[in-house]
């Protein structure tokens, strides 16, 4: 961000030229960290170490709002694991930024924030305004580089916890602090700093170990639920093995949508965004095993999904999550990887081996099958002027290469994607919605696309969504990246209008004028069109063919009239 005044100026007797600036060493323990990219705003607090990155060959991508810039990098540390960085300046620039902060530190994402600040003890600034307290509001960690001889060691720091804690990690710079020379600092160990980034697995306790086991042997109609835990730990080929080894069904969190793509057994997503199918199965269930996952409310239908004579297994690195959310039968402290490997391996050993496979049967296949969501009927609520979400999301799935990564963005309309689109693998998915924003998934794409350019990235967005982060599609135009949005337009803030409007209320502060994203895509030098019915897809079919370059807006305009199930379900006047 532009500063309209200037920082106070810095004492000649602090600069030696002979010396290395602090903003130097900073950076130079940051690329030594691993850091591949740094996402961010630069303003006169932030310019010099985002420049001595740059100088380390660390990519720099460039953002229009730091808001957008830490959603990005929250995004592609999601997608590749990698420590992911952001620069902001003083001020504005980290408040700015709170925002996708705490998504990050709720969605427990590696994420290390450069924040410029003014001169330790400077309360005049215009920029002045106490760090700590904002971003430990939102669950993140911050420290600060104050000594300029122990910069290089605490900047390793701020990233190694980052990495470690898998958390947001705020590392705030005073300018007066970064232009004081030191001399350099012996470059850390890579090995030391993998260490004291990587967290040791602990075996699970015995105790409820065995009773893991016992309640497994117990069992007949099992399901293994994997949420982000899972996705993190790259727990899913042991787990498709213990599937396997069980006769279990599988499904996932909508954080881990992706994970079994394609296996036979998989009922996708488990809660709110179920498939007829896997409501009904998951409710047969006589256990399940929940791998990563925290069993909140979204994924269990406040409780609705899970029979009260199922058992349910929760089996997490925080013992403190479990049982957070609703109450479990066992709880089971450990990586997801881990205990199910050790759990496979107690069940190789046993003399009456895994539960028999008649759970997978015949009946159950074509249960799976012709209960799905792309087979379920439903009453078409098309008009003239307006297209079914439904029709409009089956439809731009079967044009759009199934080599994809989809992002979606927060909102009433979530459900039409996680249900009608397809989703290559764990990679191919990203929903930035822990902290329940909206307007935070163009960014997101746009960090996706700098971690897969391979793929062509889908961002479905609201309309209301998509205009709070619009800045963003210049940066995504100017990267000239791969990039077809789908708005789904009601024109309006339509949770809000469902919501309150079937209480008697009137919705219409959160009733707008119709947008038309299609314009304003070619006003940024993208393409678009207006989509009311299957048959104005044409231009969308065309620029696939042509092989999808830059960036293409999908205007839907999707029936206003229209309440999601999910949403009546969860938020309905009986339910709230």
């Amino acid at each position: 961000m532009q500063e309209n005044q200037p920082m106070t100026s810095l004492p000649a007797t602090q600069i030696n030229s002979a010396l290395t600036p602090v903003w130097r060493e900073v950076a130079r323990a940051i690329a030594d960290a691993g850091a591949r990219r740094c996402f961010g705003l630069v303003g006169g607090a932030n310019f010099k170490v985002t420049l001595a990155l740059t100088d380390l060959g660390i990519e720099f991508i460039a953002a229009r709002h730091e808001g957008g810039a830490v959603s990005m990098a929250d995004a592609a540390a999601r997608l590749d694991r990698a420590l992911s960085v952001v620069s902001v300046t003083a001020g504005p620039g980290l408040t700015n930024a709170i925002t996708g902060i705490a998504e990050a530190a709720k969605s427990d994402t590696p994420l290390l924030v450069l924040a410029g600040d003014v001169v330790r003890g400077d309360r005049r600034s215009a920029f002045a305004f106490t760090q700590a307290d904002l971003v430990r509001s939102v669950g993140a960690i911050w420290l600060q580089i104050a000594d300029a001889k122990t910069a290089y060691d605490d900047a390793l720091r701020a990233a190694t916890t980052a990495r470690r804690q898998r958390t947001a990690v705020v590392l705030s710079l005073p300018i007066d602090v970064q232009e004081i020379g030191v001399d350099a600092a012996p470059a850390a160990d890579p090995a030391a700093i993998a260490r004291a980034a990587s967290e040791p697995a602990r075996p699970p306790n015995l105790t409820a170990f065995r009773e893991l086991i016992a309640t497994i042997k117990a069992s007949r109609r099992p399901v293994i639920l994997a949420g982000h835990g899972a996705v993190v730990a790259d727990a899913e080929p042991i787990l498709l093995e213990l599937a396997d080894r069980l006769g279990a069904l599988l499904a996932t969190s909508v954080q881990a949508h992706g994970m079994f793509a394609g296996h036979p057994w998989n009922l996708g997503i488990a809660g709110g965004f179920s498939s007829p199918a896997a409501a009904e199965l998951i409710a047969q269930s006589d256990l399940i095993l929940a791998f990563g996952t925290s069993l909140n409310m979204w994924t269990t239908k406040k409780g609705k999904l899970i029979s009260e004579y199922a058992q349910l297994v929760q089996v997490d690195v925080e013992k403190g999550r479990c049982g957070l959310h609703r109450p479990v039968d066992l709880e089971v402290e450990g990586d997801a990887a881990s205990v199910a490997s050790s759990v496979l391996r107690a069940l190789e050993t046993a003399d009456d081996g895994a539960a028999p496979n008649g759970w997978r049967s015949p009946e159950v296949a074509d249960l799976i099958d012709r209960r799905s969501s792309r087979r379920v009927p439903y009453e078409d609520v098309g008009t003239a002027d307006y297209i079914d979400p439904r029709t409009l999301s089956k439809a731009i799935d079967e044009i759009l290469p199934k080599d994809r990564v989809v992002v979606v963005d927060g909102g009433h309309f979530v459900g039409w994607v996680t249900r009608y689109f397809a989703v290559p693998d764990a990679r191919g998915w990203c929903i930035p919605i822990a902290f329940q924003s909206i307007g935070l998934g163009l960014a997101a794409a746009i960090g996706a696309a700098v971690t897969q350019p391979d793929r062509l990235i889908v961002c479905a967005a609201g309309d209301g969504g998509f205009l709070m982060s619009i800045a963003e599609l210049e940066t995504a135009v100017r990267l000239k990246m791969r990039i077809c949005i789908l708005v789904y337009n009601d024109s309006a803030y339509s949770a809000e209008v469902h919501h309150f409007g079937p209480e008697g209320y009137s919705p219409k502060m959160a009733q707008f004028p119709v947008t038309d994203f299609a314009a304003i895509a070619r006003g940024y030098g993208a393409d678009g069109v207006v989509v009311r019915s299957p048959a104005d897809l044409g231009p969308l079919r065309r620029w696939v063919e042509a092989g999808a370059p830059g960036v293409f807006i999908v205007d839907g305009r999707i029936n206003p009239n229209l309440a999601a199930d999910w949403y009546r379900e969860v938020f309905g006047a009986a339910n709230l």
